[in-house]
Parts: C-alpha cells; structure tokens; sequence
C-alpha cells in the first residue's frame, strides 16, 4: 500500500475505503483519532503496539503516520466482547497496510495471558514501544490489566493511548449508525491514570455517552519491573489455543 501524503488524506482514506464490500473503517470519531494521530505523528514512532486490532482502521492510520521503517505489532482476541475478532482472510488485509519497508505483525490472543505478552516481546524483537494503543477489553479490570502488563515495554516519553474514556450518558450513547457503542469502564480507569501522568484528551463531546481517547506520556520511573508484570498476568489455560498469525513480508 502506498505512503499516505497527509493524516487528512489517510482519513479519508479509513473512513472512505469500500471495495466489494470490504471496509476498515476506524471506531473512532474522526476528529478524536485526528488529535491523537498529530501526537503520534510529531514523535515519529518505529515501534507501535496496538491491543485490539478489530475493524483494522487505526491499525492502517497508525502505519500511516508512523516512520518509513516501523513495526507495527497489533493483538486481538478472536471472538472478543468489545468487537475483537476479525476472520483470518483480512490478516492478508491487514499486513497491506505496511508501506514497502515497514512490518506488521499480528497477534491473535487474550491480551490479558503472560504468555502474550511474552509474545509480544519477541514479535517487538527488543524493541521499545514508542506508541502503546489500548482498546481492548474495556471492563475496567481489563484495561487496567493491559496497561499494567504492557506499560513496561513502553520508553520512557513514550505515548499510551486510550479510547473510550467519555463516561456514559444518563440518557444513554447517542448512536453512531446503526450502532449505540458503549465505553465500558474505560472512563473509570482513566479518571485514574490521568492524575499521575502528563495527559492529553481528544474528545468531541463529552456528553455523548461514548468514545474519546486519552494518551499520557510515559514516565518510567517507580514502575514495576517486567518480571512483577509477567507475573501478574493471569494463566488461565494451561494450554492456551489462542492463534498467531505468522508474519509474512509486508505488501508495497
């Protein structure tokens, strides 16, 4: 896939892009994932982890904006709750968003089991990440587990980002759609984190009910250690199934 010239034109593209009947499309709104993308942006990243892949569209957008040259890892649950789970055929998909010299792999497993992320770190092939985007599990437990597991492989300086952290309306989400989508407890979490981190929030309308994504800029001093993460992720199949799509050399 070709280098996208401009994060408008990469919009456009995400949010415009249907070819028999294919579409990838972000779950986000635009003008959120616009803010967060001009962050990324501006930090150059070559290494970016993202926890639930879905629909595809913020992994395209990231690769977008990313250097010439990134990796690109991105874990989803097959079958997940909040809208994880993609067919196997548009991993074919997915690895086309790569430009000529950038990777992507992808990850099909429970973020929450220490052997993914021990995955993860050898897909990330001792990198740091420059970019960790969470929109995974969006229980509030959840969340907290990703970034607490995941938090470590992060730089110093580095960005984690969050989507979903508009708390829900009284009067319930205002439909995107067909679609009434719901934050979880994302919110709960966040109103967390962005007391002990420098923050930035892209929200359109707090009063929707729905979406918004919050980053923080990664302090790594009196974090655990990964070995403390490792240990508290959660083995809860001896013999786990969960799928890893092997990588295979990017499209250009």
């Amino acid at each position: 896939m070709r280098r996208i010239s401009s994060i408008d034109d990469a919009l456009n593209v995400a949010y415009g892009f249907s070819f028999a009947g294919i579409q990838f499309n972000p779950w986000q709104e635009r003008s959120e994932i616009d803010g967060l993308l001009r962050m990324v942006a501006a930090i150059d990243p070559t290494t970016v982890l993202e926890i639930g892949t879905s629909n595809g569209g913020s992994l395209f957008l990231f690769a977008c904006v990313a250097s010439a040259n990134a990796l690109l890892v991105s874990i989803d649950l097959p079958h997940g709750q909040f809208g994880g789970g993609y067919p196997p055929w548009r991993s074919v998909l997915y690895r086309a968003f790569a430009t000529r010299k950038q990777r992507i792999k992808l990850m099909r497993a429970d973020s929450h089991e220490a052997t993914t992320l021990e995955e993860a770190r050898v897909a990330l092939e001792g990198r740091q990440v420059d970019v960790l985007f969470i929109d995974g599990d969006h229980a509030y437990e959840g969340v907290k587990r990703d970034f607490e597991m995941y938090k470590h492989l992060v730089r110093d300086g580095g960005i984690i980002a969050f989507h979903d952290i508009v708390p829900p309306s009284p009067d319930g989400p205002t439909p995107k759609g067909e679609a009434a989508l719901q934050g979880g407890d994302v919110h709960e979490f966040w109103a967390e984190v962005r007391g002990e981190h420098k923050v930035s929030e892209f929200v359109e309308d707090w009063k929707s009910g729905r979406f918004g994504i919050g980053a923080i800029t990664f302090a790594r001093a009196g974090d655990r250690s990964l070995t403390e993460a490792l240990e508290a992720g959660v083995q809860r199949d001896p013999n786990p199934t969960a799928e890893a799509v092997p990588d295979r050399p990017a499209s250009s």
